[in-house]
């Protein structure tokens, strides 16, 4: 489905265009951390007792658990709990 004319997606595409490489990047960076954290707000609304340690390895396995074997994902998930939030 597409409600966008094609006016419009020249237009906001002549936007983009015209911002900077740096611009670009913070705001795909920006969108990734939304994203993020609606996955987080998503995870605690479906079980509110979880802990933050269970919350990093679920975020982990929903962004990335398709990118690893099961060792590895094993592995990476084992060092999470460790992990320092900054």
């Amino acid at each position: 489905m597409n409600d966008t004319t094609s006016d419009m997606e020249k237009r906001m595409a002549a936007m983009m265009a015209a911002r900077s490489p740096a611009e670009r990047l913070r705001m795909a960076s920006d969108m990734f951390d939304a994203g993020r954290e609606l996955l987080r707000a998503g995870l605690k609304n479906h079980n509110p007792l979880i802990t933050e340690d269970q919350l990093r390895t679920q975020v982990f396995l929903r962004l990335y658990g398709d990118d690893f074997s099961p060792e590895e994902i094993r592995r990476i998930a084992s060092c999470l709990p460790n992990m320092q939030l900054t």
